[in-house]
């Protein structure tokens, strides 16, 4: 059995998908990786949207032979994603732009939940008071 250990963020996915800075990092993490559900769906749309040569279903297949974890997103982790959202946007009035997306709070709940590391794109992360520690992958 493969022990778990980081769930990857759609912007990590994404990097991956699209050969972009820290694909290297994100490569060695797949084999070991959760991707939530919603990220799994974000990391898609935005690869089709971003021109990648395969529609979306094949870019699915690409990544689970990598041994990658799709994570079901549970109601307690929407419950979650919505504390964390919630304060990311009473932080700055003025910069909304630096709040939580919601994919970033469900990543985050998800990680939380199955206690294991986070990592992502943004650096904002780290100023979110979370459960799980943050790892950029760039």
């Amino acid at each position: 059995m493969i022990t778990r250990q980081v769930v990857l963020d759609a912007s990590a996915v994404v990097a991956w998908l699209m050969k972009e800075r820290g694909c290297q990092t994100v490569d060695k993490l797949l084999p070991v990786a959760v991707v939530p559900s919603s990220a799994l769906a974000e990391s898609l749309y935005r690869a089709v949207e971003r021109g990648h040569a395969l529609p979306a279903e094949e870019l699915y297949h690409a990544l689970l032979v990598t041994g990658i974890f799709v994570e079901p997103v549970t109601e307690s982790d929407a419950v979650r994603a919505a504390e964390l959202i919630a304060w990311s946007r009473t932080q700055d009035e003025d910069q909304l732009d630096r709040s939580l997306s919601l994919g970033d709070g469900l990543c985050i709940a998800v990680a939380e939940r199955l206690g294991l590391l986070v990592t992502g794109g943004d650096e904002y992360w780290e100023t979110v008071p979370m459960a799980a520690e943050y790892v950029p992958f760039r």
